[in-house]
This record gives structure tokens, sequence and C-alpha cells, in this order.
């Protein structure tokens, strides 16, 4: 169980908090906002550690790469950006969408960037080569992308079309689950085994990756208008989401049952669970970022935490 305040509250957006995520290790967290920056925190801290300019219009997603030493970034400008964290440099202005960009991703070896649009395609891009041309553009969604997750092998894309697809990388194959209602998130739950589904109908879903099988379903939330996100604990023992309704729904995994809900200062869309702890992240329209963390003195799991990587290290204070 979470407190039922946020511990700590981060404020620095001048608008709405479009997205907010943790990085690899859980010990900073960034954010994109309506106002057309990423901001770099030390969440904990309630400390704001950098600002990145560059895009054009609202930013609507940003990602960490798995070394902790960069960033990408999507907007309504029709550009994923990839950024230096120390320096704050643009290195890439990746501009193939002819749409919005809602979404942007890293493999697991972060040599490439992957993005989704509303132009119903995802763009990969090859950070390693010099050129600014997507090395391959998937095509098969009818309407915007939503949402791209990604695990050691394959690739889960979620859309307005209703529909999850998933892409073998190894075997050069597409599969496809029709859940009938437009998707605003899909990602893999943490042990990779099932995706977790959030859709246009009040309606989270787990579903099983290999069969497509529905395992369970969640509702009680309101979620019939916006982009909002979904995702499940370190250790898959409940599923999150935001809620139109300005809460937080939690629900045992399992049984189904809410466990929990929290009230929201203001409206959010986006949340972030820790990588290894009991805490979560919401931004909301307020440009606030709040900070939630469990009951529990010891909330981590008992297996060792990932150490810090130098790119994010904090400075001399």
């Amino acid at each position: 169980m979470l407190k039922d305040k946020p511990v700590v509250t981060l404020k620095g957006h001048q608008g709405p908090v479009n997205h907010v995520t943790y990085n690899v290790n859980g010990e900073y967290c960034s954010s994109a906002g309506d106002d057309k920056t990423i901001i770099l925190w030390n969440p904990v801290d309630g400390v704001k550690l950098k600002v990145y300019n560059g895009h054009g219009q609202n930013v609507r997603h940003v990602v960490s790469s798995h070394d902790n030493c960069h960033l990408g970034s999507a907007s309504a400008d029709r550009c994923a950006f990839y950024w230096d964290v120390a320096s704050g440099t643009i290195l890439r202005r990746f501009r193939g969408h002819e749409s919005v960009v809602n979404c942007v991703k890293f493999n697991k070896s972060s040599n490439m960037l992957l993005s989704g649009g509303n132009d119903s395609t995802v763009r990969i891009m090859d950070l390693k080569s010099r050129s600014y041309e997507a090395v391959q553009v998937l095509n098969d969604a009818k309407d915007s992308i939503t949402s791209i997750d990604i695990s050691e092998d394959e690739i889960v894309v979620g859309s307005i079309d209703g529909r999850i697809r998933i892409y073998d990388i190894r075997m050069g194959k597409l599969n496809e689950d029709f859940i009938g209602e437009p998707i605003t998130n899909v990602c893999f739950s943490s042990d990779c085994q099932s995706l977790v589904v959030s859709s246009l109908d009040n309606t989270v879903r787990l579903i099983d990756k290999t069969s497509g099988q529905l395992l369970n379903d969640y509702s009680g939330h309101t979620h019939m208008k916006l982009q909002l996100q979904a995702a499940s604990w370190f250790d898959d023992s409940a599923i999150l989401s935001v809620c139109e309704k300005s809460k937080v729904f939690i629900w045992d995994l399992i049984r189904g049952e809410v466990k929990q809900m929290l009230d929201l200062p203001a409206l959010a869309q986006t949340l972030s669970v820790h990588p290894s702890k009991f805490q979560l992240l919401t931004g909301d329209i307020s440009g606030n970022i709040h900070l939630w963390i469990s009951k529990c003195k010891n909330n981590t799991n008992t297996t060792e935490e990932t150490k810090s990587m130098s790119c994010w290290a904090l400075p001399p204070r």
C-alpha cells in the first residue's frame, strides 16, 4: 500500500505534464511537458537537475536509454530527438513522421530508437549510423500509434485502431490481437510474459503475449477520452492506472480487486512505477509531478538494485 499523500512534489513545467518516466535504475526521472521542455529530476530530493529545450511544440513523450546517458523524445512538431543527458545537446533530429509523434522507445542495446505517430507508422532509427532516415518503417497500423514497448526480442505496438501488434524480431513475424477499443497504452509486464493494455472503454486488460488469451481485466476507473497510462509493479503483484477523475487505481493482479485508490491533486494522464521499489510518479495538468511511496519502510525487492550510472550522477553539493 502507498501513502495516501505524495511525499514530494516536483514543480518546474509551465503547463501540463504529458509524460514522466524513471530512468533504468530508478534514481532519477525525466518529464515531458506542454511547455516544449524536458526536465531531468532527482525525485527523492525534489531537485531539478537539467532542462532540455529544442522542440518546437509540446513534448509528448520522453524515455531514457539503458546506459542512462541519452534521452529520446517525441513531439507534436513531428520530430523525434536523440539527446545527450550530460550536456543537453541534441545529437539527432529525426523528421520522418508526417504528423504528431506520440511515443519513443530505445531497444535493449540503445543503438536503435523507435518512434510512433499519428501517421500510423513506427519508424526505426539506427543511432550508430550517420543517416537521418529510418532503417525500417512499420506501417501495419490503420490509425494513430499511441505506445511502443520492447523486450529482448519483441516489439509491441498499441494503436487507436484497437489492435495490439507484436513484432518478433528474431523470427521476423507479426502477431496481432484485436481488442476492439482504441488502445491508449500497452506495455510488457515486468516478467515480459504478459501485456498490460489500457483502452477507451474503462478497462485495463492483462493479455498473454504468446496466445493472446485474456488473463484478467480491471475496471472501476473512468477512461473514455484521454490517453491514459497503465503499468504493473516491478514484482507483477498489481496493476496501476491513472483515471479521468483524478485518481490512481491499484488492482490486485490475480484477483482483479481494487486494492487502493489514490486521490490526485489534479488530473493526471501519466504515471511511472519504480523498477525495484513500491514507488510511483504521477504527472498532472497543473505542471507538477508527485512522488508516492510505500507505507512500509522496507519497500524494495530482495534483488540487488542496479548501480547508478555515471552519466546520471549528481554534481557535488
